[in-house]
């Protein structure tokens, strides 16, 4: 008995220290556990609250974008109404709508330009619609003309011109140096030709031949997107007023004719139709030119103030069709200004 009972002795003092260092391990694994939750709580916290903070900072710096949008809309309202005391309407780049526009508290500060979209050869009118059921669909060969010009005065390919002319038409017959479906379809990943108008400018960057360099240009030259658009009237006619001299030069197909536009508006603006006639003796000028406009883009940027390491800033594009009453004649609250398309980039 004796012995036993000085052997289990034994044994119990050989298994305390093991229990005890089971215990210290099991001690040390918790106190890990918690302290990573602890950390990672704190981090995910830490995280949140950023994230929480950024989305305040993009609120705010949005609302100070909007301001830039709304404002623009105000200088376009009084514009038409102001025209209608005038005895001939007109836009142009003399008149307060195309200033910039500045706005700045002590949080926010605004800034906004409006820029006149038939100062600019619409792509659209590349191909004529057909007005009703039976009508067929033509390509504008006038228009073709224009943009072709208008594409070698800014050292662009011409032909790609054709490429846009088979994205924009219905029908799968491929222009000389165009593209229709079986060229899309072997892209990576494949796409199909719209065979519709175009939505955007920024819409070429998925036609054959197009990239961002020929669409937004580079350092030495400004890009396509400044001379072009997909908006505009129903004739395609560009306002002489607002348009650049190498629009105005593709257009009369002449570099001093569009000179001498630019040269003689910069004296007075053009008021009407007949004052352009009166002014420039141009063959069939007004078939190509007007002196008012109804699509306008927006570019408006907020920014958060103070500025900081990482700023804040909203930038937002909106395109705005003013609409005047009965026969294009601004009538009091006949003049609307709506939003034809709105494009937001943080």
């Amino acid at each position: 008995m004796k012995k036993c009972t000085i052997i289990r002795r034994i044994w119990r003092r050989r298994q305390q220290p093991d229990e005890r260092g089971i215990a210290l391990l099991l001690t040390l694994l918790v106190t890990v556990i918690l302290a990573v939750v602890v950390l990672e709580f704190n981090y995910l916290m830490r995280v949140y609250a950023t994230l929480s903070g950024n989305l305040v900072e993009d609120l705010r710096a949005e609302a100070a974008a909007l301001t830039g949008v709304e404002t623009a809309k105000a200088l376009l309202l009084n514009d038409a109404l102001a025209d209608m005391k005038k005895t001939a309407a007109f836009d142009a780049l003399t008149e307060e709508w195309a200033s910039e526009i500045k706005v700045e508290t002590s949080s926010t500060a605004t800034e906004a330009s409006i820029s006149d979209e038939m100062g600019k050869l619409n792509l659209n009118r590349l191909v004529r619609r057909p007005t009703d059921e039976q009508g067929t669909e033509t390509v504008n060969t006038t228009m073709v003309e224009n943009v072709r010009r208008l594409f070698e005065l800014l050292e662009l390919d011409p032909s790609l011109v054709e490429a846009v002319i088979d994205w924009i038409d219905t029908n799968d017959q491929e222009e000389p140096f165009g593209a229709e479906n079986a060229y899309y379809e072997t892209l990576d990943p494949p796409i199909l030709c719209k065979n519709g108008p175009l939505d955007s400018v920024e819409e070429l960057l998925l036609i054959k031949g197009f990239d961002k360099t020929i669409l937004y240009g580079d350092e030495e030259k400004p890009g396509l997107a400044k001379f072009v658009t997909v908006f505009g009237d129903s004739q395609g006619l560009v306002n002489i007023n607002t348009a650049d001299e190498k629009v105005l030069a593709a257009l009369l197909n002449s570099d001093s004719l569009a000179s001498s536009a630019v040269s003689a508006r910069e004296a007075a603006p053009f008021e009407s139709a007949q004052d352009i006639s009166s002014r420039l003796s141009i063959p069939d000028i007004l078939q190509k030119l007007t002196t008012r406009s109804s699509y306008f883009l927006v570019t408006s940027t907020g920014r958060i103030l103070p500025e900081s390491p990482s700023p804040h800033s909203v930038q937002i594009r909106s395109l705005l069709k003013r609409a005047y009453g009965e026969d294009g004649v601004p009538q009091g609250d006949q003049i609307t200004i709506m939003t034809a398309s709105w494009k937001v980039e943080r």
